[in-house]
């Protein structure tokens, strides 16, 4: 084959390529997601999801509102699992104010006596991150520019408090940045309210749940009257259901 006859395949792949995106962004376009508030949760209230891997329950996650003063919030999560005989511990604390801006964020984990820790702090321009790892620290620093939020990828706390806080709109595509702890950087999540619900089988009754889907991690949510009844994580295979 003639090489301008494959500079020439390449050109129309390309093009092919980028008119799909600009199809989609045209007949999909999406908008930034809009917060209206934290919601109103009890402080002191414990919320609790069983935790599955490939169908089979290795744990349990929970995340508690331990403080609510002055527009700022502290939020508690708690995760425990056992695999394969090993137990991991992990617990989180993670301070913001109304909007859900970033102030303070910390992550312990305990690996069955082996202690990592994620230290991540907000300034004027900068995140900043502390790592400890097998007794080894590392920094990793990011720029911080406002209207970054934060969330960890598998912990279903985060995500029901944010989502209830969201200006949602059926059939709508919506995209926010996020720094994830555990990437080490800032993420564009977007996000589609199904406009079809769908029938899930909860604690053994079948309800029928609003959707959310996040396609850059591969998430879906499922919501019933005004609850995060289960999230899905189909990248890693893991299912995290609400406990009564």
């Amino acid at each position: 084959m003639k090489r301008i006859q494959v500079v020439a395949g390449i050109l129309l792949i390309l093009g092919a390529t980028l008119a799909i995106e600009w199809y989609t962004e045209t007949r999909y376009p999406t908008q930034d997601l809009m917060l209206t508030g934290v919601p109103d949760i009890e402080v002191g209230e414990k919320r609790s999801f069983s935790y599955l891997h490939e169908l089979e329950l290795v744990g349990s996650t929970s995340y508690t509102l331990v403080e609510r003063e002055d527009n700022i919030h502290t939020l508690v999560c708690s995760t425990e699992v056992t695999n394969d005989g090993k137990r991991l511990e992990l617990e989180s604390s993670l301070i913001f104010d109304e909007l859900y801006n970033p102030i303070d964020y910390s992550l312990n984990v305990d690996q069955d006596g082996d202690i990592n820790q994620i230290n991540v702090t907000f300034t004027y321009n900068q995140i900043i991150s502390t790592i400890t790892f097998s007794g080894e620290t590392v920094t990793l620093t990011d720029d911080y520019t406002g209207n970054v939020l934060l969330t960890e990828n598998n912990m279903p706390g985060f995500w029901e408090l944010l989502l209830l806080s969201a200006e949602l709109e059926s059939g709508e595509r919506y995209v926010v940045d996020v720094y994830i702890p555990q990437g080490g950087k800032v993420f564009e999540l977007k996000f589609y309210v199904n406009p079809n619900p769908q029938t899930i089988s909860v604690n053994g009754e079948y309800i029928r749940c609003n959707v959310i889907q996040e396609s850059t991690l591969d998430l879906r949510f499922y919501f019933y009257e005004g609850r995060m009844v289960q999230m899905r994580n189909d990248d890693q295979d893991l299912t995290f259901t609400l406990i009564p």
